[in-house]
């Protein structure tokens, strides 16, 4: 219900909240109304509460809007009245306390009044008896809270009121006069009386207060009674007042009643009664004044409360707090009346008021410290009417005053009686006393004063007073309250008074007489007296006087400390301690830097030598060790060393008052500072206050001794005793206050000089502490001292920054400010001409920074640095060039590691920061015309590569170098980020400066940034314009702030809001930047705004969580290359792209990381606030392993938030977050499963087009590896759980854990998952640097080689542990590692049922070995994820035997994807039927075919081209290839039966037309060459296109609309004339009228199946390629066999072969390439050039894998744009030209002139061979990452018979080059050698010298 009602009262303070909204939820919580005549239902909890929410509401709403229906319906059905209706167990009464309040408060409207109007009517005619408590509980809840009702529902409410009171229609009696008192109350009278008034029903009496309290709220407003009405009301009233005497006399014993009953009946008389008063007063009140009979009812009312408040004082009851109630509402009653007439009714009043207040003061039970609410309330009554009569009647004021006064000198007869022991003092003259220094307090004029004051000292110095007893003690009491009102006579008279009792009382706390001394004396001295002396300090406001006062208590004390030391037997300590808190006051106000008279000065080193003497300042050495208290009674010089030492190291032994005392006067005390020249003089003096030698003989060097034991303590041993020896023990006594005044003036608020007000003066105590240094000529002894007093000091300063590191708020407000004055003093105390202050200065800064980093980014510090490094040196009268040089040397040496430091950590921070201090108008000027601030900035850069400082920083990070450009305003494209700290900082101030005055109205931007916001979801939005908009936004933000910070906050929260939100909504790089950019900006021109930016980014960044956006888009399938792969090569359904990139939402998270970094290091020891937002933000965004993206885009960004996180968790070391040791803990576990589930994904590789990028994500890996091998805290979950008891949990063995689950030596396995992640990342960080550097020959892998075997089965089972699929991905970065690959295949065989999801663990269990034993483990093969195609290809191999389990798992996985994805493996899934005994793949091949007719084509054209010609004479076959080929015609028949009729139409329109086109062949055979071409020209034009469907069997996604009769060309070969011919086609889902020409050659007596499996090949590296994102080229052109040596061959569009080229030309490539594309180093030529190098580096890696041998330039195809094509595959793998002799041993052709285009050094030493060297090496790297799929591709034709399976073993020798062995760099330096090795081969140029020799083919 609390939580309801903030949110009801939040609501109705802001009803622009959707108040409406609220209101229609909270209605439909309330129960319908009920009809009328059926009893009202039970209500239950909830209705309740909606109600008073309702009721909370009503505000917000306004007098316009109409209240709520359920609540008007609950008023107005009185269902209230009825018990049934309320839930059981529910109370009512405070239920309705709570409503008519709210009800009151609400704006007044016609139907609330009326419902409210209703209720109380039916309140007050409840008949029924069960419903009068609760009417009763409604009318008082009414009474207490008179709703506001309009007039027409006033009058029936009024009228029913009267009622009550119809026993009053005669007048009240008059008062009565003196001996009126009847004399039936003296017979017995009482009696009667009693019976009277118990024959009251008390319910009644509870009706007529009800109705007093109602009605009164009805007098003098609109529509009030009439004056009948209103005589009533107040007679009624009056008989009351009139009973009030009667009543209260009667004694508790006469009443009948006792008990409960007695105290229900007088409370509620006298509440009654009190209601009257009210009422009687509001209608004397409004009383015509001229009417007599008005004044003598004035009259006869004030006689009635003058005798109701005398009976109310000598009644029994008057100690009932209802009684005082009525009292105090009496007096209050006569003072309204009194005033409110003027001054006619004065002398009446005070005539009976003075025995009033005399009876008053005369009861005994008003004495003590708090007199009483009947005191209190007369007090107030008599300063009401002496105020009122001051300038009514000032003669009759001033003789009420002095009757009064009259009572402090009345002598009872007890001072006369001989022989009698002294009676009391009458307890009326103390409260006499007290009466009248209230009436001073209160009054405030001197006038009263000076009646009063010379009454007082008279009582004192010759009266009954002056000798001590309670009278005196309350005089003098009365006395400081005087003084305080600070009339400078009657302040001077009290304050001398004051002084001389207590000197006096000390003087004489040693005579012989002292055990006589009464215990008033004593208490006169230790607390009325300095009680007094408090007061006085504390409310003196004159300054004069508080100087005058401030120097009388320093004298006293210095009197009182003297006249201490001259006693024997008693302790200093009892008799100045209690002056310290009066003394600490008066100094509060002091200002400790002003010029100080030497005679104060001097009164402020007596008292710091006295408490230091007298052991009464608290301890300052933090390790207190236990000592024995000492002695009150000390008279030895080793106690006098006792005390010394004890007052060091403590502990404290007086008043802790005392004791905060001392802390608060050395705030306020100056610098003890003693010159040389003066020394002697002081000794002396010191001497007088101090000389123990002169009064104890020859002790005085042991009491020295004893002093510099305890300077030296004091000062923490830095000073040695034997040093000491020249200091005298005075001197050390000095020095020792010193020490104790310099330690405790830091040790209370951190050193702040709170009542500074110089201008030209710092606020840091170091200003006093200085001061010290400064003193010139002072011996080494001495110098050596206050040198460590200074480090002392600042120690202490250290310890309270530490002890306040997890203040909040205003805390933490005072502990920053706090460190950045201290930091500034220091800054300016460099310029000292002191050398050694100089140097303390430096090196206290130094440790200052080193403690507290965030000192670093205070905008104070920085600004002022950068003022004192060109600031004009004043040199005094004397010029010292020398000095000015020194000085400004160090300020630049100190600025400069200064600004680098802060870089160094947040660079996005110190960049605003400087920004900042161009803008400020000084600040810009300066800069203009400063050369040094430009000399020492333009010097400043940080990069990417090599900085200023040792190891790695946060700027090292690559996310916070991106943002700290971001930051800079400056936008970097450069491969390499260095930022000129210079230039941007001028560039950017000076836009900040411009934007400032391009501001408008709050609410423009706000629609402005909606409107972007809406914009972003669908469409681009312009950057500049969003970037301007922000700027103008923040700056009108900032502009507001300056002018006032508090009122404009809250107005603005809805455009910071916006500005944190939009650039997350938005989510590209160009909004982060413009976000961080503004946000650097916010923070750094108002630091204040930094929890509130921060507070909206984290909820902005878990909303990116919650919504998958960038970093955080797990459930995009289509994610990272892998995706792209889908089903060939990677499991999973094939999905298309999405509509946005999300690596542009995860390079946005990247530049946000940056950002976070960047604050966190400015924040991590500063704000406990910030720190736990971003503890919040980190929790989130760790709580779950799964929700990251795994795209490898993401890999940077990805261990960026993980070494957030862990720099966050190391935290735990730092005192401000101690408390949440456990929460880091988790966190830290948290980390560490979120970094190893990276590593549950295969290993990807990715390209960006940005050529820092992969740099940048290898080094974001390294840095995390680094932190974690280095800096995290290992084992920090150990010392935590030894040291701190809950926590030691966590190492107790079968806990839950919320992170890992159930473990056991919980330790040992977090050691194990941390050496886990640093091999698994640094793994990953290898492979990045060998993607960023390829070329870079370099090993610079860190693990590999050093891992034993038993540590790698520990590594795979804990991987497993954590997650199978971490275990499994290793084997993909380790595949050739044996020990890991069998204990992960021995755990995945243990744990089959938790991996059906994970089809990469099939390999470890579906072995041959598993197949040839029928294992059991197969029999999970039907609940088994699907794999991908290749992977499931891979089971249809021989080895696999068919086995039908595993064959109905390989079939599933097939059908799982659409028939047309599965085409491509068309030739595999034809050699499977090989092996297909249980027609299983058969039956697949079938059911596909009906599915898809493509499919079904190719599978027929295929089938066809494995059949054996018919002419074929070759060798005979062996049986199982004869088996195998009479398969094919009955599938293939089977295939055709079971077509549809239109599926059986289409496949022979498709057939017949592609056999017509073939057949051509045959009929060129016979004719001459030159005839063929027209012959082919005949027989097209005989061919026409059997509809619109037919498709390019070469590619299904083009169909012919035609054929180009003359495209005809027949070809040259041995065999059949095979012929070209150009046909007309469109793309299926593109344009229809796009017509474009594909040629295709049609071959008869070749076999293209080898071409087929080699461009299946290329194809699976192209995708791989692309899916990668690298620029190399490749171009799988169409091959289909179609029939037995047939096939349709896809003409690689508009390309030339070098052999053509050659025809043409004699020159090289190069010259080639500088006819077609122009001159070398043109765009057009580099274009080319740069085409033809990522086709050459495409191939290079094709050709080193498919080993292509005969490249000879007829079969080098080159297209316009300069790339090359390899065509023609007959010789692949194990076989070359020329019987296999194998003369082209280069892995692939690099001839002379291809590498004058790729290397023009011909060094191989250019940019350009570099560059082909990366893409080879990538492309290489890129196809090694997918091995297997490419090796199953080829193993499944091993037994195609095709001829590059004819020799060898072509299997094994391709899996070696792919080199599975080596690491990526190892892989990465073959491909560098194997290009080198290919570099101009001279077998390369020799097969073409062949090739022209023989065939005539141009080289």
């Amino acid at each position: 219900m609390e939580a309801l009602n903030e949110l009801c009262d939040l609501v109705a303070a802001h009803p622009d909240l959707l108040l409406a909204d609220k209101l229609t939820w909270l209605s439909s919580r309330c129960a319908a109304p009920a009809p009328a005549p059926a009893a009202p239902p039970r209500a239950s909890r909830a209705h309740l509460h909606s109600l008073l929410a309702l009721a909370r509401l009503l505000p917000a709403g306004g007098s316009s809007s109409p209240p709520p229906p359920p609540l008007l319906a609950f008023l107005a059905s009185r269902a209230f009245l009825s018990p049934s209706f309320w839930p059981q167990s529910f109370a009512p009464a405070p239920f309705l306390s709570r409503l008519l309040p709210l009800l009151t408060a609400a704006p007044v409207s016609p139907a609330l009044s009326s419902a409210i109007s209703a209720a109380l009517l039916a309140a007050l005619d409840g008949a029924d008896p069960a419903s009068t408590p609760l009417a009763r509980a409604f009318l008082s809840a009414a009474a207490s809270s008179p709703p506001s009702l309009l007039p027409a529902d006033v009058a029936p409410v009024a009228a029913r009121l009267l009622l009550e009171f119809a026993d009053s229609e005669e007048a009240p009696p008059k008062a009565k006069g003196k001996g009126d008192h009847t004399a039936g109350e003296e017979n017995g009278g009482v009696r009667e009386v009693v019976l009277r008034f118990e024959e009251e029903d008390t319910e009644e009496l509870e009706r007529k207060e009800v109705a007093f309290r109602l009605i009164v709220h009805m007098l003098g407003s609109e529509g009030s009674l009439e004056s009948e009405k209103v005589a009533k009301v107040r007679n009624a009233a009056a008989r009351q007042v009139r009973s009030l005497s009667e009543f209260l006399k009667i004694r508790k014993r006469d009443w009948r009643e006792q008990g409960v009953q007695l105290k229900t009946r007088i409370n509620t008389k006298l509440l009654c009664c009190q209601a009257a008063v009210v009422v009687l007063v509001r209608s004397v009140s409004s009383m015509d004044i001229d009417n007599k009979a008005s004044k003598d009812m004035l009259q006869q009312t004030l006689a009635w409360f003058i005798e109701a408040t005398k009976s109310c004082i000598l009644s029994s009851w008057r100690k009932l707090k209802i009684c005082e109630e009525l009292f105090c509402t009496l007096l209050n009653g006569i003072s309204q009346i009194t005033v409110s007439r003027g001054g006619q009714l004065l002398p009446v009043l005070l005539i009976p008021l003075k025995p009033l207040v005399v009876s008053t003061c005369s009861q005994a039970d008003m004495t003590g410290s708090s007199p009483g609410a009947l005191f209190e309330a007369v007090t107030k009554l008599s300063c009401e009417i002496i105020e009122f009569g001051w300038t009514k009647d000032r003669a009759l004021v001033d003789t009420f005053i002095m009757r009064l006064a009259a009572y402090v000198r009345e002598r009872n007869d007890y001072e006369e009686e001989d022989g009698k022991e002294k009676a009391t003092i009458p307890v009326m003259r103390l409260n006499v006393i007290s009466l009248l220094a209230e009436l001073c307090v209160c009054l405030k004029k001197w006038e009263v004063v000076d009646m009063i004051l010379p009454l007082f000292i008279e009582h004192l110095e010759e009266g009954d007073a002056s000798s001590p007893s309670l009278l005196r003690l309350r005089l003098l009491d009365a006395i400081s309250r005087v003084a305080c009102l600070g009339f400078e006579k009657s302040y001077r008279e009290s304050i001398v008074l004051m002084t001389r009792s207590y000197l006096d009382k000390v003087k004489g706390v040693g005579s012989a007489e002292n055990n006589t001394v009464p215990s008033e004396a004593t208490t006169e001295r230790i607390e009325t007296l300095p009680a007094g002396f408090l007061l006085v300090a504390t409310n003196l406001t004159s300054m004069k006087l508080r100087s005058d006062y401030r120097h009388r208590l320093l004298s006293l004390c210095s009197d009182v400390g003297l006249a201490s030391e001259s006693k024997s037997g008693r302790s200093g300590a009892d008799l100045m301690g209690p002056l310290l808190p009066a003394v600490a006051e008066i100094c509060s106000d002091f200002d400790p830097v002003s010029t100080v008279e030497p005679s104060l000065l001097k009164l402020f080193r007596n008292l710091w030598f006295y408490i230091v003497l007298f052991g009464l300042a608290p301890p300052i050495q933090s390790n207190q060790a236990p000592t024995k208290p000492v002695s009150t009674s000390l008279n030895t010089m080793e106690s006098i060393s006792a005390i010394a030492l004890q007052a060091v190291a403590g502990p404290y032994m007086w008043n802790s008052q005392w004791c905060v005392a001392v802390q608060r006067i050395a705030q306020g005390t100056p610098p003890l500072v003693v010159s040389s020249v003066k020394w002697l003089e002081d000794e002396l003096e010191l001497n007088a206050l101090h000389n123990p030698g002169s009064r104890r003989g020859s002790s005085n060097e042991k009491a020295a001794v004893g002093q510099r034991t305890a300077l030296s303590a004091a000062l923490g041993g830095r000073v040695e005793v034997a040093a000491m020896s020249t200091i005298s023990g005075v001197k050390a006594t000095y020095l020792l206050a010193v020490a104790f005044l310099e330690i405790l003036r830091f040790s209370c608020n951190g050193g702040i000089l709170s009542a500074t007000s110089t201008l030209n003066k710092s606020n840091s105590a170091f200003s006093c502490v200085f001061e010290y240094l400064l003193t010139p000529n002072l011996t080494p002894a001495v110098s050596q001292c206050l040198t460590a007093v200074v480090h002392r000091a600042f120690e202490t300063v250290l310890s309270w920054l530490e002890d306040h590191i997890c203040d909040i708020g205003e805390g933490a407000d005072i502990r920053e400010s706090v460190l950045s004055v201290h930091a500034c003093f220091f800054i300016k105390s460099m310029s000292q001409r002191d050398e050694n202050v100089r140097d303390v200065s430096v090196k206290l800064l130094t440790q200052l920074k080193e403690n507290f980093p965030q000192v670093l980014w205070n905008s104070s510090c920085l600004d002022l640095l950068l003022i004192s490094v060109h600031n004009e040196l004043t040199s005094g009268p004397v010029s010292d060039p020398a000095w000015v040089a020194t000085v400004r040397s160090l300020y630049q040496k100190i600025a400069r590691e200064w600004i680098t430091s802060a870089l160094s950590y947040a660079p996005c921070t110190t960049q605003g920061l400087i920004q900042e201090n161009f803008c400020k108008p000084s600040g810009a000027q300066r800069s203009q015309h400063t050369a040094d601030v430009v000399s020492l900035l333009s010097e400043i850069r940080i990069c990417s590569g090599k900085n200023d400082w040792n190891g790695i920083r946060t700027a090292n990070v690559p996310a916070v170098m991106d943002s700290a450009a971001a930051a800079s305003g400056a936008k970097k494209e450069a491969p390499d980020i260095t930022l000129e700290v210079l230039s941007t900082a001028v560039v950017t101030a000076t836009a900040k400066c411009n934007h400032a005055g391009e501001i408008a109205g709050m609410r423009r931007f706000v629609r402005l940034l909606q409107e972007f916001v809406v914009t972003a979801e669908k469409n681009q939005i312009d950057n500049t314009v969003f970037r301007e908009t922000c700027s103008q936004a923040t700056a009108l933000i900032l502009d507001h702030m300056v002018s006032d910070s508090r009122v404009n906050l809250d107005g603005f929260s809805q455009l910071i809001r916006l500005l944190c939100w939009c650039p997350a909504y938005i989510c590209t790089p160009d909004a982060m930047e413009t976000g961080i950019y503004i946000w650097t900006w916010l923070v750094s021109a108002a630091p204040s705004l930094g929890p509130l930016v921060l507070a909206e980014l984290v909820d902005a960044w878990l909303w990116t969580i919650d919504t998958k956006r960038g970093l955080f888009a797990s459930d995009m399938n289509y994610c990272g290359p892998d995706a792209k792969l889908r089903p060939h090569l990677i499991s999973g359904e094939p999905e298309a792209p999405p509509e946005k990139d999300p690596i542009e939402a995860i390079i946005a998270h990247r530049l946000w990381l940056g950002f976070f970094i960047d604050r966190f290091e400015v924040v991590r020891h500063d704000s406990i606030e910030q720190l736990l937002l971003m503890g919040r933000m980190l929790q989130g965004t760790m709580k779950s392993a799964t929700h990251f993206s795994h795209h490898p885009a993401a890999t940077g960004t990805f261990f960026t938030a993980m070494l957030l996180g862990l720099k966050f968790c190391s935290c735990q070391s730092q005192s401000n977050l101690q408390k949440c040791n456990m929460g880091l803990q988790l966190l830290e576990d948290r980390v560490y499963r979120a970094a190893l589930g990276w590593f549950a994904y295969a290993p990807e590789w990715y390209e960006s087009q940005n050529k820092s990028f992969a740099q940048r994500e290898a080094q974001s890996v390294s840095i995390f590896v680094h932190y974690l091998q280095n800096e995290c805290p290992s084992g920090s979950v150990d010392s935590g759980s030894k040291s701190q008891g809950g926590e030691g949990e966590l190492n107790m063995p079968d806990q839950v854990h919320p992170v890992w689950g159930l473990v056991d030596n919980y330790a040992t396995v977090r050691e194990k998952r941390k050496q886990l992640l640093v091999m698994l990342s640094q793994n990953e960080a290898d492979r990045l640097e060998v993607w960023a550097q390829p070329i870079n020959t370099k090993d610079t892998s860190t693990f590999r080689g050093k891992i034993s075997s038993d540590k790698w089965i520990d590594h795979a089972r804990t991987a497993f542990a954590v997650d199978p699929r971490i275990a499994l991905s290793m084997i993909v970065r380790f595949p050739t590692n044996s020990a890991l690959s069998s204990e992960i295949t021995q755990l995945v065989q243990t744990h089959i049922l938790e991996l059906r999801t994970v089809p990469e663990a099939l390999p470890f269990f579906i072995t041959p070995m598993a197949v040839d034993e029928n294992s059991s483990l197969l029999q999970q093969l039907p609940h088994w994820a699907p794999c991908s195609v290749t992977q499931a290809l891979e089971f249809l191999t021989p080895p696999y035997k068919g086995h039908p389990r595993v064959m109905a798992y390989v079939l599933r996985v097939l059908e799982t994807y659409p028939p047309e994805t599965v085409t491509f493996f068309m030739p595999q899934l034809v050699q499977s039927l090989r092996y297909d005994e249980g027609k299983l793949v058969e039956g697949y091949l079938l059911g596909a075919a009906q599915r898809s007719n493509i499919f079904a084509h190719i599978l027929i054209w295929h089938l066809q081209g494995e059949c054996v010609p018919d002419e074929s004479g070759k060798d005979t076959v062996v049986p199982k290839t004869t088996a195998f080929h009479s398969l094919l015609p009955a599938v293939r028949e089977k295939i055709i039966d079971g077509f549809t009729p239109e599926a059986r139409d289409m496949f022979e329109r498709e057939f017949d037309f592609f056999d017509k086109v073939t057949s051509i062949s045959g009929v060129l055979f016979p004719l001459p060459k030159e005839e063929r071409r027209a012959g082919i020209r005949r027989e097209l034009e005989k061919i026409t296109v059997p509809g619109d469907d037919l498709y390019l069997p070469t590619a299904t996604n083009k169909y012919v609309r035609g054929i180009q009769l003359d495209s005809g060309i027949p070809l040259q070969s041995a065999a059949k004339v095979p012929i070209m011919i150009t046909f007309n086609v469109v793309d299926r889902d593109g344009d229809q009228n796009d017509v474009k020409p594909q040629a295709c050659i049609f071959k008869v007596g070749d076999d293209c199946r080898q071409d087929v499996l080699a461009l299946q090949v290329i194809a699976l590296l192209r995708d791989i390629f692309q899916a990668v994102g690298l620029n190399l080229y490749l171009f799988p052109y169409g091959v289909l066999p179609t029939g037995p040596e047939r096939g349709i061959i896809e003409v690689v569009p508009n390309t030339r072969s070098r052999n053509q080229m050659g025809e043409t030309t004699d020159g090289g490539l190069l010259e080639i390439f500088q006819q077609d594309y122009g001159p070398v180093g043109s765009p057009s030529f580099e274009a080319a050039r740069e085409m033809f190098m990522i086709s050459s580096a495409g191939y290079a890696v094709a050709s080193l894998l498919l080993q292509p041998k005969d490249r000879h330039n007829g079969n080098l195809l080159f297209d316009s744009h300069g790339r090359l094509v390899h065509i023609d595959f007959g010789f692949i793998l194990e076989i070359s030209p020329g019987g296999n002799m194998g003369f082209e041993s280069a892995h692939f052709k690099l001839s002379h002139e291809m590498t004058q285009l790729l290397d023009p050094s011909g060094t191989m030493k250019s940019d350009t061979w570099n560059q082909f060297l990366r893409l080879c090496v990538k492309g290489y790297l890129a196809g090694r990452r997918h091995m297997n799929g490419i090796i199953t591709t080829v193993q499944l034709m091993v037994d195609s018979g095709l001829p590059c399976f004819s020799r060898g073993e072509p299997i094994g020798n391709l899996r070696k080059r792919f080199h599975p062995e080596m690491n990526e760099r190892e892989a990465a330096n073959f491909m560098v050698r194997t290009c080198a090795d290919a570099y101009n081969k001279w077998t390369t140029a020799g097969y073409d010298l062949i090739q022209y020799l023989q065939q005539g083919i141009e080289k």
